[in-house]
């Protein structure tokens, strides 16, 4: 019996199609210049769960569905995406152009022909299950931490199943899967083996059916069933002897798919949200089912640096993810965040730096052209929350990374190749700086606290911008001029001021500015450069400025703040396939919708909440530490979309800011609503 079914209200396919929203309001003004597609996966997980298991059809870039490779635009599509080849082992949930895909052990159930791709019929899923007719034979799927549970039945008894070891990746026109670089099979009675080689490391495969295997060319093939095949597969990245413990511990399947549910369950009533509006509460546990499935627990499993320690991975990349979807989690889960510290901490210690990526491959330098200290601004956004972190080793990891070699220009030169990297490196330093300071780190600080300042030098004085002579990665100038600095008074001082930092603010989210036009053609660049040069907001289709609203809570102007939150979160988050309005990265974007309809927004690195426009009646969060964080949103309403006032425990609020410290310790945030600029 289940208490509090919140995993009704989920639809796992959330996401994983083209965009369906259509602006409206100040979102016409807005520019979009990634694809226009969530990217998301209807895979079968536990949260923040090693294993996954989904329908495969080859698709960009989860394995699923038919658009091909998309950065801009609306996605293109092949048409044999439509089809599927089988279910494969470990998704990405929402990346974009890694350069390396999983999709491992593909499982292929079969009469004549393993290789035809069949239109998937009456699709189901629900968190932890998915099911699908192919062709006459009924497929499921669901997963446990470390094993992936298998259900074929056939009509009758000639059925087959194939597991391809051998191939792994997207199965793109013109392109094909790649291959590993060796397997190597094991058979004992009903189990199987394999252990792989793939993207620089090994990878432990244990396999148990109901039937009889034989091996071939990479792949082992299942028959003698009868009318249903069972299998169960686990994964290591230590052995096969540890991979066949943890099939060891496999369960029948319905028992493996009720346990599944239930988990969501318990994660997803972290937090408890009312609302008279249903559309929204289906919006909302949606997002925040996509905010749990990454990064993913491989405890004792790590393949750089000691085994038998904490490791998460998947972690692709920091720079999707330290915003908004770390900060949430480390709100609400204690050994996860926990987990993920250690991991950050270990790796750089073993690594000299903490990378931007962590995944399933010994390339670390991937991503490392995005920005910089990301892994400063993580631990330094836990240890804020109140986690009990070595303040010592995370600043000597910090520190270590800060004056690592590839980091000389800035700590030598004082000139990166791109202005971003200063912003990060320099509020970086800022912020490791007053917590060094706080702890009595005084040799640290003395370090940090001069190159703190460095951001000055790469903004214009007289126009209040950063300078142009840069690079930008995945936008211009104007979507980093508004990001939220330590010093925000001195960054307005630079602008000209309150005043002069408002009409830029306005000027970039287009206040009495044209109505933009999207791209819709994917061949054509064009189109995107020219709205690129109209220097707007990205519009919560990518990660790069999600913070830029909160900036006019420094300059006064908390109603735009509002109106920028409540038009992208109402027009652009929907329900459905297309409900996400962009490359959900690892959770990226749905925590963002989470954080904002609970009218928070995280300052990562600092110990900070900035105040946003609840769109939620009430909540009640279950902090990672036992305590609650009770929220209370008074007339609310679609017209009523600017914050009248604010309390946090009885405490009025008049600068919409919030000390992340206080707000982890619990109590009571009360919103009054108000059609009226306040």
């Amino acid at each position: 019996m289940i208490a509090l079914d919140l995993c009704k209200y989920v639809d796992v396919f959330h996401g994983c199609g083209e965009i369906t929203p259509a602006p409206e309001g100040i979102a016409k003004k807005w520019f979009f210049i990634k694809a226009g597609s969530g990217n998301t996966s209807p895979a079968a997980c536990l949260p923040f769960g090693a294993m996954s298991v989904g329908p495969f059809s080859g698709g960009y870039p989860t394995g699923y569905g038919n658009h091909l490779v998309n950065c801009h635009s609306r996605p293109a599509k092949f048409e044999e995406g439509e089809k599927l080849l089988g279910f494969a082992h470990l998704q990405q949930s929402g990346t974009g152009a890694i350069g390396y895909y999983y999709n491992y052990a593909l499982v292929t159930p079969y009469y004549v022909h393993s290789g035809i791709r069949r239109t998937p019929e009456d699709e189901f899923a629900e968190p932890g299950y998915y099911s699908c007719l192919l062709d006459d034979i009924k497929c499921e799927i669901t997963a446990g931490k470390r094993t992936a549970y298998h259900r074929y039945t056939f009509p009758d008894e000639n059925g087959k199943v194939k597991i391809d070891f051998a191939s792994y990746g997207l199965d793109l026109p013109g392109e094909g899967r790649k291959k590993a670089d060796s397997v190597t099979f094991n058979m004992s009675g009903n189990t199987v083996t394999a252990s792989i080689t793939a993207e620089g490391i090994n990878l432990y495969f244990a396999l148990k059916h109901n039937g009889t295997a034989e091996i071939s060319d990479g792949c082992a093939y299942i028959s003698g069933f009868g009318t249903r095949a069972e299998i169960a597969l686990s994964v290591s990245l230590v052995s096969c002897e540890k991979a066949l413990a943890d099939l060891a511990d496999s369960l029948p399947f319905d028992e493996a798919r009720k346990n599944a549910y239930e988990m969501w369950n318990l994660y997803l009533s972290k937090i408890k949200i009312e609302t008279a509006d249903e559309n929204i509460k289906k919006i909302f546990y949606s997002n925040l089912y996509h905010s749990f499935i990454k990064p993913c627990n491989w405890e004792g499993e790590s393949f750089f640096y000691e085994k038998g320690k904490p490791f998460f991975t998947d972690f692709a990349t920091l720079w999707d993810m330290y915003k908004t979807a770390l900060p949430l989690i480390f709100m609400l889960f204690k050994e996860e965040g926990e987990g993920i510290i250690e991991t950050l901490l270990l790796s750089g210690e073993a690594l000299g730096e903490i990378p931007n990526s962590i995944c399933l491959t010994d390339d670390f330098i991937t991503h490392s052209s995005q920005a910089r200290l990301l892994g400063a601004y993580v631990l330094l956004t836990a240890y804020t929350y109140g986690y009990d972190i070595d303040v010592k080793r995370m600043l000597a990891v910090i520190e270590s990374d800060v004056f690592a070699e590839n980091k000389k220009d800035f700590t030598v030169s004082g000139k990166c190749g791109s202005h971003t990297w200063m912003l990060d490196m320099a509020d970086a330093c800022a912020n490791a700086a007053r917590v060094a300071e706080e702890n009595g780190e005084t040799a640290v600080a003395s370090k940090l606290k001069p190159l703190s300042e460095q951001w000055k030098t790469v903004y214009d004085e007289k126009t209040g911008l950063l300078k142009s002579d840069s690079d930008y990665y995945e936008g211009t100038l104007y979507n980093y001029s508004f990001r939220q600095m330590a010093d925000m008074d001195a960054r307005i001082d630079l602008a000209g001021g309150k005043e002069n930092f408002v009409k830029l603010l306005d000027d970039f989210f287009g206040f009495g500015k044209e109505d933009v036009t999207l791209p819709t053609d994917p061949s054509d660049y064009a189109p995107v450069e020219k709205g690129m040069a109209l220097c707007r907001f990205e519009g919560f289709n990518n990660e790069s400025d999600t913070e830029a609203p909160f900036s006019y809570i420094y300059a006064g102007r908390h109603d735009r703040t509002c109106e920028i939150i409540r038009a992208g979160m109402k027009c652009m988050f929907t329900q459905g396939r297309g409900g996400i309005p962009g490359n959900n990265d690892s959770g990226a974007l749905s925590s963002l919708y989470c954080l904002s309809a609970l009218g928070i927004y995280p300052e990562a690195g600092q110990d900070l909440f900035l105040i946003g426009s609840p769109f939620v009646d009430s909540a009640q969060i279950s902090l990672f530490n036992g305590g609650t964080l009770n929220i209370t949103v008074q007339n609310n309403s679609d017209e009523n979309i600017c914050v009248e006032s604010v309390k946090f425990n009885g405490e009025e609020i008049n600068d919409y800011k919030i000390k992340a410290s206080d707000l982890m310790k619990g109590g009571t945030l009360i919103f009054r609503m108000t059609d009226k600029v306040c």
